[in-house]
């Protein structure tokens, strides 16, 4: 069964941490696709705790959705995060050509702000979250250990407002029976290897992860878990208008090992 890019760039990036700093710190692998936390829990022998935060070169950082009403942008309440300055401060801009960004469409529309605004933002989020540093591989596939504080020294920053689907959700226990019998007729699966429960999971090697399926004009699709068997996820048939921020790796001088050992030390 495939494993995605990031996921293998997570348990890259934990390896590495566990092998050079193993003696100066616990890492704790977290990962997947649980946006609400980081990627790497760190405890470190003087009672320090904090996380890191695994990013690919090129990924993208955050993003949040603005509602379109009565000819401006709103900033959706079903973001997770709060609204801020800088969310205020981005739509704001987007509200004086408010013609030219509701028809973004899935192609998108650059926004032409600085990008220490976009960094501020980023920063934010994440020191929310309790995250210090992101970690990241350079073209040649040496590790960069990047301090959060650093981060706009290290990475290119845009941003694109552009409709997104909004989602998914678990499969609604009304639903999961004839979910079911279409991925027993439809993909071969015994219905023995279909677990029921607040998480709808199917445990067979015929499956493979992110596959689709469309089930009375819903798509589901099937989600790789830890212990090698899949969640079934709804996607969403909603567009959201979300401003998604994305970064690009231009210095890949990170901190030196020794320096981060220091750290970990404090």
């Amino acid at each position: 069964m495939s494993i995605s890019n990031w996921e293998n760039h997570e348990k890259e990036c934990y390896q590495y941490l566990r092998n050079v700093f193993g003696q100066d710190a616990e890492f704790i692998l977290h990962g997947g696709s649980d946006s609400t936390i980081s990627d790497i829990k760190v405890r470190t022998k003087n009672g320090q705790t904090f996380w890191i935060e695994c990013k690919s070169p090129q990924a993208q950082s955050g993003q949040f959705v603005a509602i379109p009403r009565n000819g401006k942008f709103y900033f959706s309440e079903r973001n997770k995060s709060l609204p801020n300055e800088i969310t205020e401060f981005i739509i704001n801009i987007m509200n004086r050509s408010f013609n030219t960004y509701s028809n973004a469409g899935t192609a998108g529309i650059g926004l032409n702000v600085n990008s220490d605004i976009f960094a501020y933002w980023i920063k934010g989020m994440y020191k929310k979250k309790s995250v210090k540093y992101f970690i990241t591989h350079s073209t040649s596939g040496k590790f960069v250990i990047i301090p959060i504080d650093d981060f706009s020294k290290y990475y290119s920053i845009a941003a694109t407002f552009r409709a997104k689907k909004s989602g998914s959700s678990n499969v609604a226990k009304s639903s999961q029976e004839i979910v079911a019998q279409k991925i027993v007729e439809s993909l071969n699966v015994s219905a023995s290897q279909i677990e029921y429960g607040v998480k709808m999971r199917v445990d067979s090697p015929l499956i493979a992860d992110k596959q689709k399926i469309e089930i009375n004009g819903y798509v589901y699709m099937f989600s790789k878990t830890p212990d090698g068997c899949f969640v079934i996820r709804r996607l969403s048939n909603t567009n959201n208008l979300n401003v998604i921020f994305s970064i690009s790796l231009k210095n890949e001088n990170g901190l030196s090992e020794d320096s981060f050992r220091s750290l970990l030390k404090g």
